[in-house]
């Protein structure tokens, strides 16, 4: 199974990567830029992603997302190309997907909970043990996610230590441009497959990964 992944695309037509063809198309949230996203702009991202080849396309909101948060019904209705998951999972030949938007509180933005609360715990809890790709916009702590203007780690500490409890064989993010690439810990591989520069600039290639169902392996192809 081909996995392609973006993420934190900040309102650039998704025209502007050249996005290859796979079996499942994961965006880990960020489609807008800025406080003022009018509903329309979810109508152009569906767009962008209905003209893409792929089977599958999964899509998972992030921070800047505010109309999933502010109109979430409306908002919602207009995501047809996609299946959109919050708090929610998928199968797809066998393989389980899981997404979540949350993420540590963050200068007001969407989907944000407050660090370390216990709502927050409860999110993470709610992620399945037998989860084979998890998807989320938030890094956990201490994995690809320092922040070069906070000159500190940022991601969420609850997550972390919800993984220390199962291991998935994926896990996709973004959220920290500046945290983009791929590390390893306890079984699970770890992207931060940020498609934005910490300028906001379209200069990362879209993440390319082969999962073989059979025994779970998971090959880089493109980073």
């Amino acid at each position: 199974m081909r996995l392609v992944m973006l993420s934190d695309t900040h309102a650039h037509p998704l025209a502007k990567w050249l996005i290859p063809d796979g079996d499942v198309l994961i965006h880990s949230g960020d489609f807008c830029r800025g406080r003022t996203v009018p509903l329309e702009a979810v109508r152009h991202f569906n767009d962008d992603m209905s003209a893409l080849p792929h089977k599958h396309k999964l899509f998972v909101a992030g921070n800047h997302d505010l109309p999933l948060a502010l109109d979430a019904e409306a908002a919602r209705a207009m995501l047809t190309a996609v299946t959109y998951l919050e708090d929610s999972g998928v199968t797809i030949d066998g393989v389980k997907f899981y997404g979540s938007p949350w993420q540590p509180e963050h200068r007001f933005w969407a989907f944000n909970l407050a660090r370390r609360c216990p709502e927050l715990k409860a999110k993470w809890a709610a992620v399945p043990d037998d989860t084979d790709v998890l998807i989320t916009h938030s890094p956990p702590f201490g994995i690809l996610d320092v922040s070069r203007s906070a000159y500190e780690e940022v991601g969420c500490e609850l997550l972390r230590r919800r993984l220390e409890t199962f291991s998935p064989k994926l896990h996709v993010f973004g959220h920290v441009h500046e945290g983009r690439g791929q590390e390893e810990d306890n079984g699970t591989l770890f992207i931060n497959a940020s498609s934005v520069d910490l300028d906001y600039e379209p200069v990362h290639k879209p993440v390319v990964v082969d999962l073989d169902i059979a025994t779970g392996k998971v090959t880089v192809v493109q980073i």
